[in-house]
């Protein structure tokens, strides 16, 4: 272990240096949207409401599993599906700080209150059907030509007889439209914790760095059974940040490239894992 690497451990006793490292190095928003894709609200801002305790040196085990199919052919033929999981019994890797943030974040609610429920007959939403052709053409005002395809072949008609055969209802569902946005309504509020997991880099190697995250998410990932948050589909259950010593990169590191370009090359590569990389004194 270098200096660098036991000062960074210590320096994460700090809460204003987790905050800042959060706030003004990886970014609240990036943080948020690497983490969750937003399906009912819009988020308008992010503040860091709780920081849990760090956890250090955390040891983390790949799960070992096996899929295979057993067979008997004597005295009669049997053949078994087996799915088999070792917990904590693969190979081992170290998280260097693990702790979870929690993000107050004001958002603007795209979805209204439900306003209307409506049932009738297809036909009688169709206004009547003659043909095969006319139900398609008529199908197509309401639908996308791949809806309707899809209905098409969902309900294997081929014929007007074969529509007709089965009751079809026509269920409309109209919303109210959603709210104004209102910052000072306390109901904008919404907390949403991000799992974080850190690695220290030991001086500059990207391709180390990297490979090293992934293959410590992908344990993780592996075992992760966490719940989906309301409004936002969960898209990764843990962000992985890899700091790297400001001074380990100079002009000379990365052929053809400056430092400063270095460091946006490297901060680029990690994001488009959704990862953050980040270059700290």
């Amino acid at each position: 272990m270098t200096a660098f690497v036991d000062a960074t451990l210590l320096r994460f006793e700090q809460d204003a240096f987790v905050t800042d490292m959060l706030t003004n190095g990886v970014g609240l928003t990036a943080l948020f949207n690497a983490a969750f894709q937003a399906m009912d609200v819009q988020p308008q801002s992010f503040t860091i409401a709780q920081l849990s305790a760090r956890a250090y040196k955390v040891p983390i085990y790949d799960s070992v599993r096996s899929n295979g199919t057993d067979e008997r052919i004597v005295p009669d033929s049997q053949r078994v599906q087996i799915s088999r999981v070792w917990s904590r019994l693969g190979r081992l890797d170290w998280i260097d700080v693990a702790f979870d943030a929690v993000l107050n974040t004001q958002v603007q609610t795209l979805v209204g209150p439900l306003q209307s429920i409506s049932v009738q007959t297809l036909e009688e939403k169709l206004g009547g059907i003659t043909s095969v052709d006319d139900l398609r053409a008529k199908l197509l005002t309401l639908y996308a030509p791949s809806v309707v395809d899809a209905i098409f072949a969902k309900l294997n008609i081929t014929t007007l007889a074969d529509f007709e055969m089965r009751r079809h209802l026509f269920i409309e569902l109209v919303g109210a439209p959603p709210p104004a946005f209102d910052p000072n309504d306390p109901s904008t509020q919404r907390n949403f914790t991000v799992s974080l997991r850190v690695k220290i880099a030991d001086g500059f190697d990207v391709a180390g760095a990297l490979q090293t995250a992934k293959f410590c998410r992908s344990m993780l990932d592996n075992d992760s059974a966490q719940s989906q948050p309301d409004g936002v589909e969960l898209i990764t259950p843990y962000i992985f940040i890899t700091l790297f010593a400001n001074s380990a990169v100079t002009d000379t590191s990365l052929p053809g490239m400056t430092a400063v370009q270095a460091k946006a090359a490297v901060q680029t590569l990690f994001s488009g894992e959704r990862m953050f990389a980040q270059f700290i004194a």
